[in-house]
């Protein structure tokens, strides 16, 4: 098989950059996270390219444009040690991954239409919704006032994304919407710890806990993606509607 599609070979190297990005960042080591945080976006985004090119569509092109602006976003955070303005550029470039993220569930959406009454993902919002605003009104005034609105777009750009992928219920197969819902939220919680860590109570566990929900959400919102193009009826629907 080609190495590049190779799910066994691409997950062990996730998973080991993601363990040394871990390590790099309990132990300050500076070097150690450069190797290894850029590696983790890398390497996922090239298996999911080579897994699905042969039917990329606007979905996974804009899963893949997410993955980018989340490298672009890792690579940033890596020198806000050096600079507090990369922190910023950071945050943009998480909210474009985000956008793109939420783009791509709602096109979902829109494509396969309303199959039944949306009680459970109006349930799910709802709640995304609830959190979103109060963690918000919690963490904004311990917020630099410089800062404050972009912080604020951003959190309501990552409950966009959390609300598209509540709506992909029953407009996709069940293991797609679970995985890339609980990608979602493990998305949420990797940022609200985030948050905390930098702007409310610095806690220690923020060294290991912020990398490794992010790389479980981006690993969920990849693997549901393909679950969702590469399934077979999804195939042939596909090819009938081409023909």
């Amino acid at each position: 098989m080609d190495p590049r599609r190779n799910s066994a070979l691409n997950l062990g190297l996730y998973a080991l950059a993601t363990a040394g990005t871990i390590i790099g960042e309990m132990s300050d080591s500076h070097g150690l996270v450069y190797a290894c945080k850029p590696l983790m976006m890398l390497v996922l985004s090239s298996w999911f390219y080579f897994r699905t090119r042969r039917y990329g569509d606007r979905f996974t092109l804009l899963i893949q444009a997410g993955l980018f602006f989340s490298l672009v976003g890792d690579v940033a955070l890596m020198f806000q040690h050096l600079d507090d303005f990369n922190f910023l550029i950071g945050l943009g470039a998480f909210l474009l991954a985000q956008l793109c993220y939420a783009i791509a569930f709602l096109h979902n959406v829109v494509e396969i239409g309303a199959l039944r009454p949306p009680w459970l993902p109006l349930l799910i919002s709802s709640l995304l919704i609830a959190y979103g605003y109060f963690f918000a009104a919690r963490l904004l005034p311990a917020v630099e006032e410089t800062i404050q609105i972009p912080v604020g777009i951003y959190a309501v750009a990552i409950t966009l994304m959390g609300v598209g992928a509540a709506f992909r219920f029953a407009r996709t197969y069940l293991r797609s919407f679970l995985l890339v819902l609980g990608g979602a939220l493990f998305f949420i919680l990797s940022d609200s710890l985030l948050a905390v860590n930098r702007f409310i109570w610095p806690f220690e566990a923020a060294t290991w806990s912020v990398i490794l929900t992010y790389a479980i959400a981006q690993f969920l919102i990849v693997l549901g993606t393909m679950a969702h193009v590469l399934d077979p009826d999804e195939i042939r629907r596909r090819a009938a509607l081409s023909t």
